[in-house]
């Protein structure tokens, strides 16, 4: 029922003898990108993106030579284990996947740091023992669970800590508006991770951007980059996406998620658990998931089961803010379903 990162509509159409676009995908966090057309070159892309680089800077007023491309924010994750291979880290628990999948191929000796679900998934900072741990990762708004930690939490809990080196992955923080966004912060323990999949609607191009002040990391994540990893059609909409503005549509799914967490708190057999991003997180009580979920997969209709996230079970459900269509269907057939 559970897969590493939701969005298998394909595998869904085939078994239902459909075609993808007939599948409304909720299970993937990632929106539909509307930039329009652009001009396609049939040159190779450079051999390292260091226009759209200075282009980021400048866009986000950054230190020169503090941002990297590459190929998607989850081959940042692989080359940050490889260069603190064999280290001991932290992750903040339930998150994405890749830190813990990434730490093990790397033998890093990893530690778990699970929020509580009666905390709404907040963590105490300052009751965090980070002695020992060379590495530190954590999703700031936390996938799957929307919550948010401040940035002046996030800053204290940096400078406490010198020799851990801390990655925040910011790929939701469009959705906050880049209040508590860590960018332009000069701290040797810490890098930024930001993408282009989840606002920007790029996840197909694969392409992601790190910050860092710490010039020897930069080193090394470069080295580590191969030639031409990020194809010139990605670099192209990257540029267009960064000199768009979204403030619309994050207004829309703000208002969309507020309006869908009001509407599954109507619901006794549902907790719903506040977001800071493009997504919502439930838990079920009593029904049995592996029936909620196929109830919605035969009306083709794809949610995330979260099983697979340590410290979650399979009565957690991520349902990702599309538009207005999609989340008025789903809640219809949540109402069917308990009907």
């Amino acid at each position: 029922m559970a897969s590493e990162h939701g969005g298998n509509v394909f595998e869904l159409a085939k078994e239902l003898n459909t075609t993808p676009d007939k599948i409304v995908d909720l299970s993937s966090n990632v929106l539909d990108a509307d930039l329009g057309c652009i001009e396609l070159k049939s040159r190779l892309p450079q051999e390292s993106p260091y226009e759209l680089e200075r282009l980021i800077e400048k866009r986000f007023n950054l230190k020169r030579f503090s941002v990297l491309i590459n190929a998607g924010t989850s081959q940042f994750i692989k080359d940050i284990c490889c260069v603190f291979r064999d280290k001991k880290g932290l992750v903040f628990e339930p998150t994405y996947v890749e830190y813990r999948k990434q730490s093990l191929n790397f033998n890093i000796d990893i530690k778990h740091v699970l929020a509580k679900e009666e905390a709404n998934f907040g963590f105490e900072l300052d009751k965090i023992d980070f002695s020992g741990f060379e590495l530190t990762f954590i999703c700031n708004p936390n996938n799957p669970t929307g919550n948010l930690l401040e940035k002046s939490d996030l800053l204290g809990m940096i400078k406490a800590n010198p020799n851990t080196f801390f990655v925040i992955d910011e790929a939701y923080m469009d959705f906050d508006r880049d209040r508590n966004t860590l960018l332009g912060c000069e701290f040797d323990n810490l890098c930024v991770l930001r993408s282009f999949s989840k606002l920007h609607g790029l996840a197909g191009l694969r392409i992601g951007w790190l910050y860092s002040h710490n010039d020897e990391l930069l080193k090394k994540l470069k080295s580590l980059r191969a030639p031409w990893s990020v194809s010139e059609v990605a670099i192209q909409f990257a540029r267009l996406s960064i000199e768009t503005d979204f403030t619309d549509r994050i207004e829309e799914v703000k208002k969309l998620r507020d309006y869908l967490i009001a509407r599954l708190r109507g619901f006794s057999q549902i907790v719903v658990f506040d977001s800071h991003a493009n997504f919502v997180l439930f838990r079920l009580l009593g029904a049995d998931p592996v029936d909620f979920f196929n109830y919605f997969k035969k009306h083709r209709l794809l949610l995330r089961n979260c099983s697979n996230f340590y410290g979650l079970d399979g009565s957690f459900f991520r349902v990702s803010i599309k538009d207005r269509k999609s989340i008025e269907l789903f809640l219809r057939l949540v109402e069917g379903y308990f009907g």
